[in-house]
């Protein structure tokens, strides 16, 4: 084996060194070398042996000798302890893993003089073939033993070669990177002929892939113990050595540049292809070349972007459903809807006068001011909903059924199967903290703290660390603690909206109420603004909850990799449920249904509770829901691309000022580029597992979410892959069978869709009130009724109220009139029409239902100067509800006291509280008969006349009908849908019947390997 001047060589009792080099001899070996030295070189200097992995670190910056760091004499001239321990440490740990044996690396190493930044080493690390054996051995990898010559072509495949054409969509490698299907078996050393070896060059160039080698690489340097103090027995790997700083950073190489360059002559690498065909743009419609994803990044992230890939393209099906659905109810709404029909009709003007929404600031309003938000409500509010969301929950099954072969379908196709993890290595950081648990303290109990803090493993007889259950007990109750005081915390966010709303509502009802449908603007105006605030709190509440789960989790100390991420999954995931979801929850299941009827509504510390508009919550949900859903997918592609990109600059700008020479080796700029996440894929999948709850749970809201989420996850890929093979340091490959946890925690959300759905329907939406309507015969009885009128539906599921049983609501207030806005008043036209403010006039009058015109003026309460016979105008209403006289009329005093009582009756100016309304059996001119419409079906029959002002009101045989087939419509909704998914699921085997046969092929070549052993 050939060795090199840097490389580590004996010295006397076994000692490793580095030779002195002069500097000047550096710089003419760099300049003779300098073509194999440029960004595509991935070898050792002698252009031979492979870099597997790249260990960095920087120089200490209080020496002054090189050869402390080369030779490890005069490591007593360090006065830093902490550094003079690193470089102890450091020598020690490449010591130990260049050491003769069946897992020994060799390395090579570039001085901090030769580097861009002049201050970083950069150790090249290498494995011989030999140790590719006995680490792929250990690591129980798969390996190819024959040709796979039964797999079977699918039926798009077949399409093709019959018409003897390529398929565009499948990228095709060059003929140096194309991959073959293999049977394989676990690689055994002692079996080691039998595998296929696809040169015999003995150096394990090509029988091992680059990410094969790097990931024993790591697996043997992570793995390597080494002592490192004399006066301890802390025995540490890689990953301590990178947690106590020892080294910087820890990498394997790409595999030369990902962009092809004219002056290549070696061929296309992986990463030039990938690129090319994968994370490039314009491959947006093409299918993903997997294979090779596997091959250069590895299972766990090949697996990822299958999946990604699987659910877009079951988008797909779901977005052209979606668009159908849409397109129905967009012709529902314009040609048979008689809903909207029936709103917008001028002539139920009168009919459908509306008690106001609100106490303070909301007016007596009619229902036709909000025809178009009615219509652009049953768009997505009709009975096609209830097709869509069967649909989607059936989707939903498919989807994990036909995933679960594709899965099982890749695990056999990349030697997955039957794979069993290795004994994972605990995490460094527990490893220190619990060595630091056991040597703290008296020498005396140190056996106590040993035992304590250690066992002994069952099945290998070794002495491993522990946590005990009293120590991580109170930590994962304050992590729990913690989720539930940020839950609270959401929760709270969500009501402070409904008190935005409640505020706002009023003050915007007041700016925008002369305007053409002012109701619906307010209405509207409020959704989106509070949807636009409740996403700002959630991404917000998201970054702070992030960080502090990553601080508890950290502090929970938990044993290997594998706890740690379940653990912190578990608490974002549960967060960001209630983050995103809770105000879409709270919109499509609670607003509206609980804020009583007028003369007694539900209130909350005196303010009403939230009411829905007359046509429903259905709009102002189908608001919410697009608003968070599509605002976190267009923050969530800032984060992905504008962040990592001004890293990316920052870098190249620092990297410029380091250096005028802008050749830079592989490492060197690899080492530029941004590190990975220690959470590896845990946020990709979070992304679009929090998608997939938004596509399933409320998706009879809004139809057209599955294409949001298709275009998105379109992106998604090339966004992800692009980052993976341009922005980021080559990942470790890593395996994994499946998706693990993310699966079954999908399912589930997949049962909690189908329940949220059927609740939606028949809750939120006017399916079920209006199958009540018409199924029953009600519509009948309306048109009997109301022969010759629009009058339907709308006027059936709506009551009357007494204007008297309203207003005595708010007896007791302290403002002079219960009702502000009404010093507000709208202009109104003889036709009832309001009047602009443009066009409004002194000599126009108010129309007030609720005033009995002729009692006022047979009681000389009457303007006789304008001639007109219906009213005051508005400034005189003012006046009257005012209590304010003029200096020469005191009529409208007198005109107050025809309408309402005061308690004070010399209070003129009514400034203290209504005693009661005077109707007309107390002489007074209110006219109790006039009603004013509300959303319920109740029986009014007024407010009992006592101190506790209690309700003597009821409810109608048909309202306990809609109740009653509310229920009985979940219930069968929920069956049918269970049980239709049931049978799919019994009918599509995991398990194709193809791979069934490649599988006993494989077991059989296998088990022939293994006797060709024996015999």
């Amino acid at each position: 084996m050939a060795t090199h001047p840097d490389n580590y060589i004996g010295r006397k009792k076994g000692e490793y060194e580095l030779n002195s080099v002069s500097e000047e001899k550096r710089n003419r070996n760099r300049s003779i070398q300098q073509k194999r030295f440029d960004e595509t070189t991935v070898n050792f200097e002698d252009g031979i042996r492979k870099i597997d992995f790249i260990l960095c670190y920087e120089k200490c910056h209080i020496q002054n000798d090189d050869n402390i760091e080369q030779s490890g004499h005069g490591l007593d001239k360090i006065s830093d302890p902490s550094e003079r321990k690193k470089t102890k440490a450091r020598r020690k740990f490449l010591k130990a893993i260049q050491a003769k044996g069946n897992y020994r690396l060799e390395c090579e190493t570039q001085h901090w003089k030769e580097s861009p930044d002049h201050k970083t080493y950069y150790v090249k690390v290498h494995a011989p073939f030999e140790t590719l054996l006995r680490g792929a051995e250990e690591l129980n990898l798969r390996l190819p033993i024959k040709k796979n010559e039964l797999r079977a072509h699918s039926q798009r495949e077949k399409i093709f070669l019959k018409m003897g054409i390529v398929d565009p969509q499948v990228p095709l490698p060059p003929d140096n990177l194309k991959i073959d299907n293999h049977f394989s078996a676990p690689f055994k050393y002692r079996n080691r002929n039998k595998f296929q070896r696809w040169n015999s060059d003995g150096r394990g160039r090509v029988f091992f892939s680059s990410a094969q080698r790097s990931a024993i690489t790591e697996h043997i340097l992570l793995r390597a113990k080494h002592y490192c103090s004399e006066n301890t027995d802390d025995q540490q790997g890689l990953g301590a050595l990178l947690l106590n700083g020892t080294f910087s950073c820890a990498y394997p190489l790409h595999d030369g540049p990902y962009k092809v360059s004219e002056m290549d002559t070696g061929g296309t690498t992986d990463r030039q292809f990938l690129y090319k065909s994968w994370a490039h743009p314009k491959n947006w419609w093409k299918y993903q070349p997997l294979d090779h994803v596997r091959r250069y990044f590895g299972e766990k992230v090949a697996i990822y972007f299958a999946w990604l890939g699987y659910i877009t393209t079951f988008l797909t099906i779901a977005s052209v459903a979606g668009i159908l659905i849409q397109i129905m109810g967009l012709i529902y709404t314009i040609w048979n809807n008689t809903i909207s029909e029936e709103i917008c009709d001028q002539a139920n003007r009168k009919v459908f006068y509306m008690c106001p929404l609100c106490d303070d600031k909301c007016d007596f309003w009619y229902l036709t001011d909000s025809c178009l938000s009615s219509r652009v409500a049953l768009l997505f509010d009709n009975g096609a909903t209830i097709i869509f969301a069967c649909f989607m929950s059936l989707w939903a099954v498919l989807l994990l059924e036909f995933w679960k072969r594709k899965q099982f379908t890749l695990q056999f196709k990349w030697s997955m199967l039957n794979y069993e993890e290795i004994d994972e290595t605990l995490r460094p950081d527990f490893v220190d903290k619990i060595q630091h648990y056991i040597r703290d303290g008296p020498k005396s109990t140190m056996p106590k703290r040993m035992k304590r803090y250690t066992e002994v493993d069952r099945a290998t007889g070794e002495t491993v660390y522990i946590l005990p259950v009293w120590y991580s007990l109170p930590k994962l109750l304050a992590s729990f603690s913690v989720l539930c005081v940020m839950v609270t915390l959401v929760l709270g966010v969500v009501f402070s909206i409904i008190l935005y709303r409640a505020g706002v509502s009023g003050i915007l009802y007041i700016l925008v109420a002369t305007y053409p449908e002012g109701p619906s603007v307010s209405d509207v105006t409020v959704s989106i603004s509070g949807a636009i605030f409740q996403l700002v709190c959630v991404v917000g509440l998201n970054f702070v909850y992030e960080r502090l789960a990553k601080l508890f989790t950290d502090w929970e100390l938990h044993r290997t990799q594998t706890d740690y991420d379940d653990s912190f999954v578990v608490k974002v995931y549960l967060f960001q449920f209630v983050n995103f979801y809770s105000s879409i929850f709270y919109i499509a299941f609670f607003k509206g249904n609980f804020v009583g009827w007028p003369g007694s509504y539900s209130r909350v510390g005196g303010a009403r509770l939230e009411e829905c508009a007359t046509y429903g919550c259905f709009l102002e949900l189908s608001i919410q829901y697009v608003i968070i859903m599509v605002g976190k997918q267009i923050m969530n592609a800032v984060l992905e691309i504008v962040i990592p990109y001004v890293k990316r600059v920052i870098k190249r700008i620092r990297k410029k000022k380091q250096t005028e020479d802008d050749t830079y080796t592989r490492w060197e700029r690899d080492f530029y580029l941004l590190p990975n996440q220690p959470q590896g894929l845990l946020y990709e999948y979070l992304q679009i597992v929090i998608q997939y709850g938004f596509v399933t749970l409320f998706v009879s809201t809004f139809p057209l979410a599955p294409l949001f989420a298709l275009v998105n996850n379109w992106a998604e890929i090339r966004i992800d892959a692009y980052k993976f093979i341009a922005d980021l340091r080559r990942p470790v490959a890593a395996r994994a069978q499946g998706i693990g946890a993310w699966y079954y925690i999908m399912d589930i959300v997949s049962k909690l869709a189908v329940i949220t759905n059927a609740w939606l329907i028949a809750v939120t939406a006017n399916f079920i009130p209006y199958l009540v309507y018409t199924g029953l015969g009600y519509d009948a009885v309306q048109k009997m009724n109301y022969p010759n009128t629009t009058l339907g539906f709308v006027h059936w599921s709506q009551s009357s109220f007494g204007l008297q049983t309203l207003l005595n609501d708010s007896v007791g207030s302290s403002s002079a009139f219960p009702f502000p806005a009404i010093l507000e008043l709208k202009v109104y036209d003889e036709a009832g029409n309001v009047v602009t403010s443009s066009t409004s006039s002194s000599d126009y009058l108010v129309y007030l239902p609720f005033v009995n015109y002729t009692c006022m003026r047979m009681n000389g309460c009457y303007n006789v100067t304008n001639n007109r016979t219906d009213g005051f105008t508005k400034s005189q209403w003012k006046s009257v509800f005012t209590g304010q006289t003029e200096s020469t009329n005191s009529k409208n005093t007198k005109c107050r006291d025809l309408l309402y009582e005061l308690d004070d009756p010399n209070d003129i100016k009514g400034t203290s509280a209504i005693k009661r309304f005077v109707t007309a059996d107390m002489g007074g001119c209110f006219d109790a008969t006039v009603t004013c419409r509300f959303r319920n079906q109740v029986n009014a029959t007024g407010v009992q006349a006592s101190s506790n002002k209690e309700s003597a009101t009821s409810r109608p045989i048909s309202y306990y009908q809609i109740l009653v087939s509310r229920f009985a419509f979940v219930i069968v909704f929920e069956h049918v849908v269970f049980i239709l998914g049931g049978i799919i699921a019994w009918l599509i085997p995991d398990i194709p019947k193809t791979v069934q046969d490649e599988i006993k092929k494989e077991r059989k070549l296998g088990a022939d390997a293994e006797v060709a052993f024996k015999v």
